[in-house]
C-alpha cells in the first residue's frame, strides 16, 4: 500500500505577482517566480508546501480548465515516495470510478506527476520526485 509522504496546496493564479504580494502578507517567505512559467514553490509550516501557478501553466497541462466562475482555486496535490506509487495510486484511484484526466507521467520539472479528480470534481495531483 502506498503511503502519502506531503502535501502542496496549489494556487491557480490569475495574477500570480498579487497572489505573491497576498501570501508574502500572511508572513510566507515566496520567492521571485521563474520565466518563463511563473511557478513559485513555498515552504509552509510543518513540513507541507504552497504553489501560485498562473493560470496559462494550467491550461497548458489541462487543455480544458477554465477558471471557475466562483471562488475556488485551489488543487490538492500529494507527493508519494516513487514513481512507481504515483502509477499505483493513479490505477487504484480510476479502478474505483475516479476520472484520471491526466495519466502518469515524466514531467520536466523532475517528477512523475498524473491528475485524477474527487468526487466533486476537484483536482488531486499526485507526484513523486524521478530519482529516489
Amino acid at each position: 500500500m502506498s503511503v502519502l509522504t506531503s502535501a502542496v496546496v496549489q494556487i491557480f493564479a490569475k495574477d500570480v505577482r498579487r497572489s505573491i504580494e497576498f501570501y508574502r502578507l500572511l508572513g510566507l517567505t515566496v520567492p521571485e517566480p521563474g520565466t518563463p512559467d511563473p511557478h513559485v514553490g513555498v515552504e509552509l509550516p510543518g513540513g507541507n508546501r504552497l504553489s501560485i501557478d498562473a493560470e496559462e501553466t494550467i491550461t497548458g497541462m489541462h487543455p480544458e480548465w477554465s477558471p471557475p466562475d466562483t471562488a475556488g482555486r485551489v488543487a490538492l496535490a500529494f507527493g508519494l515516495g516513487s514513481p512507481a506509487e504515483v502509477d499505483a495510486m493513479f490505477d487504484q484511484l480510476t479502478a474505483a470510478g475516479h476520472a484520471g484526466p491526466l495519466p502518469p507521467y515524466d514531467a520536466p520539472w523532475g517528477q512523475r506527476y498524473a491528475t485524477v479528480l474527487d468526487p466533486d470534481g476537484n483536482i488531486v495531483d499526485l507526484f513523486a520526485p524521478l530519482t529516489v
